[in-house]
Formats: C-alpha cells, structure tokens, sequence
C-alpha cells in the first residue's frame, strides 16, 4: 500500500509541476499535438521531458545569467524529478490528446 501511496504522490507532484508554468503545458501541447495514436503516448512524455530539462538547463544560458552546464545524470534525484515529470507530462499530454481525439472524432462524424 505504501508504494502505491508513493506512485500516486510522484504523480501529484509531477502533474503539479507540468501544470504549474505555462511553458511546460505548451510542450505538453505541443506533444499531444503531433501524437497520432496512444502508442506514442510514453515516447512523448519522454521527449518532453528532454525538452524541459533543455529549456531549463538553457534559458539562463541564453539570458546570460549562468555558464552552461551538463544535467547532474549521476545522480539519483536527477532521475527522480525526471521520472516525475515523465508521469507528470504523461497525464497532461494525455489529457490534452484525449481532448484533441474528442473535438476532431466530432468534427470528423459531422
């Protein structure tokens, strides 16, 4: 029971960071956007999830208010906030390629 306390919690939390900032809900937009099937579903999340450890690791770089540096991949919290972000962006890309699946099934019967 623990575990699945844990799991729901990451999700909480993951869906709380993704819905928290405008710009992580326009990748997931993005995402759902070019999906075309639910098989896809898991490799988007990834590939946003890349994509918003780029943005966050570059927009300083590009503001100039930081030196670039490297993700910390050796390390275990590194892997944790991406698999929370991984479940985060899951839901909400999800959501948003349901919605999309929804409005164009509609608009396809008419």
């Amino acid at each position: 029971m623990e575990f699945v306390d844990q799991a729901i919690a990451y999700m909480r939390d993951g869906f709380g960071i993704v819905n928290g900032d405008w710009r992580n809900l326009v990748i997931a937009l993005i995402a759902a956007i070019f999906m075309s099937s639910w098989k896809q579903w898991v490799p988007f999340a990834v590939l946003a999830v890349v994509a918003h450890i780029a943005i966050e690791k570059l927009a300083p770089v590009l503001a100039g208010d930081d030196a670039f540096s490297l993700p910390p991949i050796m390390e275990q919290e590194f892997w944790i906030r991406a698999g929370v972000l991984a479940l985060g962006y899951m839901i909400t890309i999800g959501v948003f390629f349901l919605i999309k699946s929804l409005i164009f099934r509609k608009s396809a019967a008419h």
